[in-house]
């Protein structure tokens, strides 16, 4: 489990020092996204975390993500990975509202 929080805080930090770089990097906020969904799927799917840990790294991740989501394309992106880790069972319907609910995009409902 402190190995999954270990590398959310590392993505947490890497994605702070894009927001104060002087340059936008599309290609690294992509990467890093894409790692936030690598680690929920693989926390997910680990035989070895009790269930209560696996929902603490997926509230943990997805809230990152969703915080970095802010236009159509990131939507489009992540939301069906989202889905079909419900779809496929691995989360609750609960987990799919708060993945939705914590995205970036307030100002388009």
């Amino acid at each position: 489990m402190e190995n999954y929080k270990k590398q959310i805080q590392s993505i947490r930090i890497a994605l702070e020092e894009l927001d104060n770089a002087v340059e936008f990097n599309e290609d690294k906020y992509i990467t890093l996204q894409n790692s936030l969904i690598s680690i929920i799927q693989q926390a997910l799917t680990d035989s070895t975390l009790q269930q209560a840990d696996k929902e603490n790294v997926f509230s943990e991740a997805s809230s990152l993500l969703g915080s970095y989501i802010g236009c159509v394309e990131d939507v489009e992106r992540y939301l069906p990975q989202l889905e079909a880790l419900y779809s496929n069972g691995l989360i609750t319907e609960k987990q799919l509202d708060f993945f939705d609910s914590n995205m970036n995009i307030g100002r388009w409902r």
